[in-house]
């Protein structure tokens, strides 16, 4: 490849240096040295751009099941998939938490930081200038032979411009660059994760507020029904229709359903906090959820199951970028081991008048190398290091990916064996409440005792509860489903957090 427009700039400014008064005397010198200037730029050119530039992996680490695919072209994941429950105060609650979450702030914190190492990394590739200035004064005072003093001033003025570059021959510096480059791409995308992350938590501790509250409801009706029918057991047994031993049975019934209350009540409160503490406060005040009852089953994603899944996860995709860090790494650390050429020029002004400051000068331009001749294996092993650093990460990669597919197959699976669960919850509902009225029936009846009758209403009410409880871990599910999904609705979240980064 050829000069690049910096490098060209740079030769022509120290052509104009070599060009001045001072050196114009040695003309052969100038051109020489312009000549190696020249050569080293275009070197620097060609071994930077092929040397050591990693060689493309396996776009696929793992082999993954026949429906599910990594990196197609399709568009991938579902949108603002939440918006499907038609609940704008949930809406309200996850705008708020992608806006003020903590994970959400540190992460996009995390990403400034990023953005800010990579454009450092990418100045080194330019040359420095850097300058300097002083003035100070001298005051001697001397005594001579008649008694009389002497007094002499001085005064020294100085600047000075310092300019230096490192050829890049090698491609360490563009490497290095690179992998600051990566670890920025990678840190956006775990802003994104933490997003997808968090509009789960707050959807799903939603759904668990909205279960806990019609259990409420539904435990307080039964106990209302049970408090009625101790009241008429009371009134029957004064009657003489029930013994002592029916009215102590229904009054432990309904103590038994009291004290199902406090923990549901305490589990409202706390699953409150946490919603709080998701939304960046550290209370609930202006926290509303008016919805009594629990939301309706959101449709599954319409683009099919699991098609593009893992191009949709910022985790595999931040995996998959922090694997292409450290194989930038290892690029940077094979070129560390060849020798490093740099160029420095410096102007120094001085004088005792500060008029005449810029009038006296010395100019110098020198070319330094190094390289190591002898460091014990020191760069070898960091290269070797580099290289089993980045298995490491080949595995971590890997092992993300597996656990994507697991995360969504998991929730398949209890998708289909939760709703088969509820059907059969249902079917023991009903039967059980006709176990009730059949006891009931030979209860008064006078055919069975209490205890019978009581057992199969307690039966009945836990199934109740049980079956609302096991309703909401089946929209839960679903919601689970949408986050291992990920998704593209993250990007103007990581768009936002700072500005792009030329990849050059």
């Amino acid at each position: 490849m050829g000069i690049t427009e910096q490098e060209e700039e740079f030769i022509q400014t120290i052509t104009a240096e070599l060009g001045t008064k001072t050196l114009k005397r040695n003309r052969l010198l100038k051109h020489l040295i312009v000549k190696i200037v020249v050569c080293l730029v275009a070197t620097s050119g060609i071994y930077g751009c092929s040397t050591f530039t990693p060689v493309p992996r396996a776009t696929q680490p793992i082999a993954l099941p026949a429906r599910f695919s990594l990196y197609t072209a399709k568009e991938p994941g579902p949108g603002n998939w939440w918006q499907a429950f038609g609940s704008p105060e949930l809406n309200t609650l996850v705008d708020q938490a992608l806006s003020g979450n903590f994970d959400i702030l540190t992460a996009a914190s995390k990403v400034r930081q990023a953005e800010a190492e990579a454009r450092k990394a990418g100045a080194d590739l330019f040359p420095t200038l850097d300058y300097d200035g002083s003035g100070e004064t001298n005051r001697q005072q001397t005594k001579t032979d008649a008694d009389g003093t002497e007094t002499t001033h001085a005064k020294t003025f100085s600047a000075g411009l310092s300019a230096g570059y490192e050829l890049d021959l090698w491609g360490r510096l563009k490497s290095l660059k690179n992998v600051e480059l990566a670890e920025y791409q990678a840190t956006r995308e775990d802003l994104d994760a933490a997003a997808v992350t968090v509009a789960g938590d707050v959807v799903t501790t939603w759904i668990n507020i909205l279960s806990v509250r019609r259990q409420i409801v539904v435990l307080k009706e039964q106990i209302t029904l049970n408090q009625k029918i101790q009241t008429l057991q009371e009134v029957r047994f004064m009657n003489g229709q029930a013994d002592a031993l029916d009215v102590s049975q229904q009054r432990e019934a309904l103590a038994e359903v009291k004290a199902l209350l406090p923990p549901l009540q305490l589990e409202e409160e706390t699953g409150l906090n946490a919603l709080a503490v998701l939304l960046g406060k550290a209370d609930t005040s202006g926290i509303i959820i008016s919805q009594a009852d629990l939301p309706h089953l959101i449709a599954l994603p319409g683009t099919g199951l699991p098609v593009d899944l893992l191009a949709a996860r910022p985790d595999v995709r931040a995996a998959g970028l922090r694997l292409n860090e450290m194989d930038w790494q290892v690029s940077a650390a094979r070129a560390d081991r060849l020798p490093a050429l740099t160029l420095s020029a410096d102007a120094v002004f001085s004088s005792s008048s500060f008029d005449l400051l810029f009038s006296n000068w010395i100019t110098t331009l020198a070319a330094s190398v190094t390289g190591p001749i002898f460091d014990a294996g020191y760069r070898s092993a960091e290269v070797d290091r580099s290289k089993a650093e980045a298995d490491q990460y080949l595995t971590a990669y890997a092992q993300t990916v597996a656990q994507a597919v697991q995360e969504v197959q998991d929730c398949l699976v209890t998708e289909k064996r939760q709703t088969e669960y509820i059907d059969r919850l249902k079917e023991q509902l009903a039967a059980s409440r006709t176990t009730v009225k059949d006891a009931h029936m030979q209860y008064m009846n006078g055919q069975d005792n209490y205890l019978s009758y009581l057992s199969a209403w307690l039966t009945a009410q836990a199934l109740e509860r049980q079956l609302v409880s096991e309703q909401a871990a089946l929209i839960k599910n679903r919601v689970s489903l949408y986050r291992a999904l990920g998704g593209n609705w993250t990007r103007n979240l990581s768009s936002a957090s700072s500005a792009p980064v030329n990849a050059n």
